[in-house]
């Protein structure tokens, strides 16, 4: 494992009808994708994924470790599903660190086009730490 100084927390927003659904299917096959974050080799270690879907007014997530590029047909995780699936873009893979969880409204911040706000990350993962 490398050494790193600081840890990224990197969030993919799932959005949809079926979000909640891919989210599942994503933790099965222990894989992300989406979004537009493009990670190279060197980050995966100190990396952290906050896997954010909303539906309704109900908000779950799940926080789990990037530990490198998925090796299998990504196209077959999410093809199951009875919605569009993820967003295009680069898979990785997850070592998932928590169950899903709903998330408080006051957790998530500001509305951010990159899924939970910058300055809320922390504080969100700190919350799914303690849920397990």
């Amino acid at each position: 494992m490398s050494q790193h100084r600081e840890v990224s927390i990197h969030c993919w927003e799932l959005t949809g009808d079926q979000a909640l659904e891919d989210m599942v299917l994503g933790i099965d096959e222990r894989a992300v994708r989406g979004n537009r974050i493009t990670l190279s080799s060197e980050e995966f270690d100190a990396s952290l994924a906050l896997v954010v879907c909303r539906i309704g007014s109900n908000t779950f997530a799940h926080l789990a470790q990037v530990v490198g590029l998925y090796k299998g047909d990504a196209s077959k995780i999410w093809d199951q599903s009875r919605g569009s699936g993820p967003p295009e873009g680069p898979a990785y893979e997850i070592k998932c660190i928590s169950r899903i969880h709903r998330v408080p409204d006051e957790l998530l911040g500001p509305e951010d086009p990159d899924g939970v706000a910058l300055s809320h990350r922390v504080a969100l993962m700190h919350y799914l730490l303690d849920m397990g």
